[in-house]
């Protein structure tokens, strides 16, 4: 598995952290430096409710110390209260609205409050380059992103894996790996040219860092993200060689995620075989079916496995018609088929007559739907007259700037899914 190869933290060594404080108290009041000097210590410790108790302590005596109430304003971030935070770090900016970290911590305050535009206007104050901080890039990114700049988001991403390239530095690799998640998925919805290069910095970077688990949390989040993309017909090279990529590394051989790999697989299949002319709308339907989600419980999980068994049953009316096209499918899309290998066996081994029969038992069984055996049957003769009579619909995508014309109404993400798979446009394309 791989290993760090690089200091990776921004957290200075303790006895360089000493010297700084001792350099930094000294222009304190002497009545509060032991105090600060304890509230540094905690704060460097991860104490930050020691150190909120500590500054409240000495704002006690030395209410107008903006050192203190700065400091205050970190802990406070630290523990996530926000509103509290904006408050102290607006009250250390009336006083000093010079001081160029608190102002970047001030905007940050602001986007963790979801004020975007606010927390856009102070980091755009501050100087980034005058105090690091560790999440100013990530922060101006994402409040970018939610007041509509997509190229200003990706760019800011980028400045803070750049930083990363020259220094060898990061605040973390959970920070760092969602600057490359986002980076990434505006590459691709805005047809950057950069994409592959940024996917070869972002497999670098996996090298480097230790992968963790939460590293591989993120790595396996970061994939069905950006397989929201694979409507983008250049996307799914780069997409489809960086899986193959996590694959061969082994990233997350050992992790609870490893089952998107083969997930990926099946998402770019299924745009490639859409478009597959050899391929008809109803193969196109019944390995949708076969591919669907039937693991979860509920209302989902029973919708899909009753889809995936109506799927099976026309396929075992029209099997010796499929013969050749499922040869096919298993030498194009071998992931896809591959899910319809103990579907296909069983029927061999029963055929068609008892395979159906075998079906009905289990919708009976199952009670997917409330209905008599005669009458599943006469349905799903029905359904399969409809399916077996149904075309291929066209997608359509919008890549860069240019936005193809849809023709025909609008398909919403409960409508029925185009493809003829039975499930709603959000569980199977629209995903």
């Amino acid at each position: 598995m791989p290993t760090t190869k690089k200091q990776v933290t921004v957290k200075p060594e303790f006895n360089d952290f000493l010297q700084a404080v001792d350099e930094y108290t000294a222009q304190l009041p002497l009545v509060i430096r032991m105090s600060f000097r304890q509230a540094l210590h905690s704060e460097y410790e991860g104490d930050y409710g020691k150190v909120e108790e500590l500054c409240r302590g000495m704002l006690a005596s030395h209410p107008e110390n903006t050192e203190v109430l700065a400091l205050l304003g970190r802990a406070q971030l630290s523990q996530q209260k926000y509103k509290e935070a904006e408050e102290t770090l607006r009250e250390v900016l009336e006083k000093e609205p010079e001081r160029n970290f608190e102002r970047i911590e001030h905007g940050i305050a602001f986007h963790a409050l979801n004020k975007h535009h606010e927390a856009l206007r102070e980091l755009l104050k501050a100087d980034p380059d005058k105090d690091y901080h560790p999440f100013y890039y990530s922060t101006l990114g994402d409040c970018y992103e939610n007041t509509g700049n997509r190229m200003g988001a990706r760019n800011a991403f980028r400045k803070e894996i750049a930083m990363w390239e020259e220094t060898g530095e990061m605040a973390s690799s959970e920070n760092l790996d969602g600057c490359f998640c986002n980076m990434i998925y505006l590459d691709g919805s805005l047809s950057l040219t950069e994409l592959s290069a940024d996917l070869e910095v972002y497999r670098k970077f996996l090298r480097e860092a230790e992968m963790t688990e939460t590293m591989q949390d993120h790595l396996t989040k970061n994939i069905a993200y950006w397989s929201t993309l694979l409507t983008l017909p250049a996307f799914r090279d780069p997409f489809i060689k960086f899986v193959k990529d996590v694959e061969q590394e082994g990233y997350l051989l050992d992790s609870p995620g490893y089952g998107i790999i083969n997930s990926a697989y099946r998402a770019v299949e299924s745009y490639r075989y859409h478009e597959d002319r050899k391929v008809d709308a109803f193969m196109e339907s019944f390995l949708s079916a076969e591919a669907g989600d039937r693991s979860g419980s509920g209302n989902d999980g029973d919708t899909a496995r009753a889809v995936q068994l109506a799927h099976e049953w026309y396929m075992s009316r029209c099997i010796d018609e499929y013969a050749q096209m499922l040869l096919y499918v298993a030498e194009q899309y071998p992931h896809t088929y591959a899910r319809t290998v103990t579907f296909l066996e069983q029927l061999q081994t029963l055929g068609p007559e008892k395979m159906r029969d075998n079906i009905l038992d289990r919708f009976e069984e199952e009670k997917f739907v409330k209905a008599g055996r005669d009458q599943i049957s006469a349905e799903l003769d029905m359904a399969y007259q409809k399916v077996r009579a149904a075309k291929k619909q066209p997608v359509y995508v919008a890549e860069g700037g240019v936005t193809y014309k849809r023709s025909g109404k609008k398909i919403m993400p409960n409508d029925p899914c185009p493809c003829g798979s039975g499930k709603k446009y959000k569980k199977c394309h629209g995903r």
